[in-house]
C-alpha cells in the first residue's frame, strides 16, 4: 500500500467514525422515538444497536492496534537512526582511505611525516641499506618512479660489471706480458755482437742472457696473474646475475601483490560508502512510508552495509599481510645485497693485493737477472781483454831494426 493510498485510507476511516457518531446520535434518538413505539418495534432495534456496538469495538479495537503499530515503527526508526550514527565516523575515515596519522604512497602506508615519532633505525650508525631504500624515487629518465629495492639492485649490477671490466683489464694486461716475454725471448737468442771478445764480450752474453731470463719471468707472472687473479675475478658470484634476477622477480611480486591488495581494499572502501549511504537514504524514507516493505528494506540494507564492513576489514588484514611479507623478505633481501657487496669489495680488494705482490716479485725477479750482468760490468777491463787477445793472436815480439851496409 502506497503513502497515498494509507492516507486515502486513514481520512475515509475518520469519515466513517464520524458518521457513525452521528449515526449513533440518531440512534439515540430513535431509541426515545421507539420507546413510544416499543410494542411494535423493540425487539428489532435492540438487535441493531447490539450489533451496531459490536461493530464499533470492532472498529475501536482497529484503531488501537493501529497506534501500536505506529509506536513499534517509531522506535525502530528511532533505534536505526542510532545505530547508523553510530558509523559515520567510520564512514568519514574510510573516505579518507587511511588514518589521519598514515599516509599511503604507491600503495605503500607510511607514518605521515607529520605526526611520525621519531623511527628507530633497523641498523643504526651503520647507514644500512635495510634503513633507506623503502619509498620509491622519481625516475630522473622518465616521468614514473624507482623502486627503493631496484636502486639496490642497479649498484649490485654495476658492481658486477665492474669486477668483469677489472677482469678483462687483466686479461689485456696478460696478452701484453706474454707478447713482450715472447719478443724479449726472442731477442735474447739474436746473434747481433755475437763475435765480441774478452770480457765485455762475456758481459754482452749475460746481457742477451738476462733478456731470456726476464722473458721467463714475465712468461711466469702472466701465468700466475690469470691463474691468481684473473680468472678468480671473472668467476666469482659466476651466477650473480641470474641471482640477482631471482632476488628481482621475487621482491617485484610481492610488491605487485600488495598493490593489487590495495586495489582490494580500495574497491572495498567504495562498496561500504555505496551501502552505507543507500541505508541512510533507506532511514530517511522511513521517515514519510509506514509499511513493513520499507521496514524490510531498511533490514536488508543494513545487512549489506555490515557484510561491506566485514569485507572491508578482512581486505585490510590481507593488504597488511601482504605489506608485512613484503616488509621481511625486503630487510632478508637488502641485508643480504649488502653482504655480497662487503664480500665483492674485500674480494676484489684481496686479488688487487695479489696482483701488486706479483708485481714486487716480478721487480726483484727482474733485479735479480741485472745482477750478474751489473758483476761482469764491473769486471770489464779493457788492459787484460788485450793481453788475453795479443797472447792468443801474437805473430812476434821481434821489432825490426834499421838496415846497415
Amino acid at each position: 500500500m502506497s503513502e497515498k493510498e494509507f492516507r486515502m485510507y486513514l481520512v475515509k476511516l475518520f469519515y466513517d467514525l464520524k458518521n457513525y457518531i452521528r449515526e449513533q446520535e440518531l440512534c439515540s434518538k430513535i431509541t426515545d422515538s421507539l420507546q413510544e413505539m416499543k410494542d411494535h418495534f423493540c425487539k428489532d432495534i435492540l438487535e441493531v444497536l447490539k450489533r451496531n456496538k459490536e461493530e464499533i469495538l470492532e472498529v475501536k479495537e482497529s484503531l488501537n492496534q493501529l497506534k501500536s503499530s505506529m509506536e513499534s515503527i517509531t522506535n525502530r526508526q528511532d533505534h536505526l537512526e542510532d545505530r547508523t550514527s553510530g558509523n559515520e565516523d567510520k564512514i568519514y575515515n574510510l573516505e579518507n582511505k587511511v588514518d589521519p596519522t598514515e599516509k599511503m604512497i604507491n600503495c605503500v602506508t607510511f607514518l605521515h611525516p607529520d605526526t611520525m615519532p621519531e623511527q628507530q633505525l633497523l641498523k643504526p650508525t651503520e647507514w644500512s641499506y635495510c634503513d633507506y631504500f623503502w619509498a620509491d624515487k622519481k625516475d630522473p629518465q622518465g616521468n614514473g618512479t624507482v623502486a627503493g629495492f631496484e636502486l639496490l639492485l642497479q649498484k649490485q649490477l654495476k658492481g658486477k660489471q665492474m669486477q668483469k671490466e677489472m677482469s678483462e683489464f687483466d686479461r689485456e694486461r696478460i696478452k701484453i706480458e706474454e707478447e713482450y716475454a715472447k719478443n724479449l725471448a726472442k731477442l735474447s737468442q739474436n746473434f747481433l755482437a755475437a763475435q765480441e771478445e774478452g770480457s765485455l764480450g762475456k758481459a754482452w752474453a749475460q746481457v742477451k742472457k738476462s733478456l731470456a731470463d726476464k722473458a721467463e719471468v714475465h712468461l711466469k707472472f702472466s701465468t700466475k696473474l690469470h691463474s691468481e687473479v684473473q680468472k678468480p675475478l671473472m668467476n666469482f658470484h659466476e651466477n650473480f646475475k641470474k641471482d640477482m634476477k631471482k632476488c628481482d622477480h621475487h621482491i617485484a611480486d610481492l610488491r605487485k601483490q600488495l598493490t593489487s591488495r590495495c586495489a582490494s581494499v580500495e574497491k572495498s572502501w567504495k562498496a561500504l560508502t555505496e551501502r552505507q549511504r543507500d541505508l541512510e537514504m533507506k532511514t530517511q524514507q522511513l521517515e514519510i512510508k509506514l509499511s513493513n516493505k520499507t521496514e524490510e528494506d531498511i533490514k536488508k540494507a543494513w545487512r549489506k552495509s555490515t557484510q561491506a564492513g566485514d569485507d572491508l576489514m578482512r581486505r585490510v588484514d590481507l593488504y597488511n599481510q601482504a605489506q608485512s611479507k613484503w616488509f621481511e623478505e625486503m630487510v632478508t633481501t637488502t641485508l643480504e645485497l649488502e653482504r655480497l657487496e662487503v664480500e665483492r669489495v674485500e674480494m676484489i680488494r684481496q686479488h688487487l693485493c695479489q696482483h701488486t705482490q706479483l708485481r714486487h716479485e716480478t721487480d726483484m725477479f727482474n733485479q735479480s737477472t741485472v745482477e750478474p750482468v751489473d758483476q761482469l760490468l764491473h769486471k770489464v777491463d779493457p788492459a787484460k781483454d788485450r793481453e788475453r787477445w795479443v797472447r792468443e793472436h801474437k805473430t812476434g815480439n821481434i821489432r825490426p831494426v834499421d838496415m846497415e851496409i
